[in-house]
């Protein structure tokens, strides 16, 4: 991170019994810089991991900032340890970002969460209500029990436009047969694990969505094919900037290939979702394994995604 803010936790709040909402302040009383729905923070933790968190509210006084994290035994260790924090705990954090913006609160849209993937949803849900605009909000969970923010949707100024669908109560979502009631294509929002993100995306490409009235965020590690699953010979990585050449074996990813040679780039998932280490290509192609770029930036072969991607070619050539 390079410009950082100093938090400390001043509210902890049990959701569910895997989930909890953690309220940030600053360190010294200050207020926060505002940001829109969509946007995160990205947390550097006691042990040095930097993970990243959606806002799930909108802003209003600018005292603090609202994340929610799923305890999640699988983890490497971020989930786990913000489990364990307690109120007065410090924290740093960057400035928020926002790679999934509401692109218009005044224009109709149609909100689908799954699991802890509700939480950049509800603020823009808070920003549509605002501005009058019609929309809905789709929420996907196992129970009541294990839905975040249950409660508080139910409660809500919007909660008429809440439509929960509970796996154990067999009210599982349609998504075919809500896409095809939605005759006037408006913009979907969708974040969640993968699978789910994926169907909802392919079915709207069936019935005629617009590719950029398709909005997604991956809010469980989506996975990317992994490096050691498909083994390739080793390629090298040339920085535009010296014309250093750096060896990337099998099994290395580039980006740790740079790290090994003393060189660091901003990284936060490492596994191609978030896009904090997205690098231009002046030269080579890239063998895409991220989930962050579309389909058609994927085809311009301008980016990468270090973290994860590899290469195509001999010398891949890097704006770094």
């Amino acid at each position: 991170m390079k410009a950082v803010l100093d938090l400390k936790i001043s509210r902890i709040v049990k959701e569910t019994s895997r989930v909890i909402r953690i309220e940030l302040v600053s360190q010294n009383g200050s207020t926060l810089p505002l940001y829109q729905a969509g946007a995160h923070v990205e947390l550097k933790l006691p042990n040095g991991l930097m993970r990243q968190y959606s806002l799930c509210r909108l802003p209003t006084t600018g005292m603090s900032y609202e994340i929610a994290v799923l305890k999640d035994p699988n983890s490497r260790g971020g989930s786990m340890l913000l489990h364990q924090m307690k109120v007065g705990d410090r924290l740093q954090a960057s400035y928020p970002q926002n790679h999934f913006l509401l692109k218009n609160p005044r224009k109709t849209a149609i909100l689908l969460g799954a699991g802890i993937g509700i939480t950049p949803l509800i603020p823009m849900a808070q920003m549509l209500a605002k501005t009058g605009v019609d929309f809905a909000l789709h929420y996907s969970a196992k129970s009541p029990a294990s839905a975040a923010f249950y409660d508080q949707l139910n409660k809500s100024e919007f909660a008429d436009k809440v439509h929960w669908h509970f796996s154990d109560a067999n009210s599982r979502l349609n998504i075919e047969s809500l896409l095809k009631s939605l005759v006037s294509h408006p913009d979907l929002y969708v974040c969640g694990p993968r699978q789910y993100i994926e169907e909802i995306m392919n079915c709207a490409k069936v019935f005629g969505w617009p590719e950029e009235r398709l909005h997604k965020e991956f809010f469980t590690g989506a996975k990317s094919p992994l490096i050691d699953q498909t083994p390739r010979e080793m390629f090298q990585v040339k920085l535009a900037s010296s014309g250093q050449m750096i060896d990337v074996p099998p099994g290395v990813s580039i980006t740790e290939a740079l790290e090994m040679n003393g060189i660091d780039i901003p990284i936060s998932c490492e596994e191609g979702w978030c896009g904090t280490c997205m690098t231009r290509v002046i030269d080579g192609v890239p063998d895409h394994r991220d989930t962050f770029l579309s389909p058609q930036e994927h085809t311009q072969n301008s980016l990468i995604m270090p973290c994860c991607s590899r290469s195509r070619s001999d010398v891949l050539v890097l704006d770094i």
